[in-house]
């Protein structure tokens, strides 16, 4: 007697790779964020009477900008695994070891070294930036 019936495969996906596409949005998503932030906290003197664009996303000063950035990326990294631009796009940053919340010692790491942006646009094989390397995180999709 065969029994015909289709095999599950209960294990879970293997590449769970974060797309290049949905990092860059994620990025581009908290630094927006941020670039609103910091032009209504930290406004540039000159900009004060801007409309528009311009008063929304260019008058906060940069390095205030950057500031706030690594203040969110390190503490929601660090407490959640994931920011506000990992959450939109279906990303999250586990320990490479277990699969846990980073910490704040592998939030720390990647945040310093994301914020020099090199080691962020050089990656290994598995597609994952020196800045997840050197803290022993990966940004894996969940979605």
């Amino acid at each position: 007697m065969t029994d015909d019936a289709p095999v599950s495969n209960d294990e879970p996906e293997t590449d769970l790779r974060a797309p290049f596409l949905h990092r860059l949005g994620g990025i581009a998503f908290d630094w927006a964020l941020c670039m609103v932030i910091s032009g209504w906290l930290f406004l540039i003197p000159s900009y004060a009477d801007a409309s528009g664009i311009e008063r929304v996303f260019l008058a906060g000063q940069p390095l205030a900008t950057l500031g706030i950035w690594a203040t969110q990326h390190f503490l929601l990294v660090s407490l959640i695994g994931m920011t506000y631009g990992h959450r939109i796009t279906g990303l999250r940053v586990v320990k490479e070891v277990d699969g846990g919340f980073p910490g704040f010692k592998a939030g720390a790491i990647r945040t310093a070294l994301l914020a020099l942006v090199i080691p962020a646009v050089v990656w290994d094989s598995e597609g994952r930036g020196l800045h997840d390397r050197a803290a022993g995180t990966r940004l894996i999709k969940t979605r």
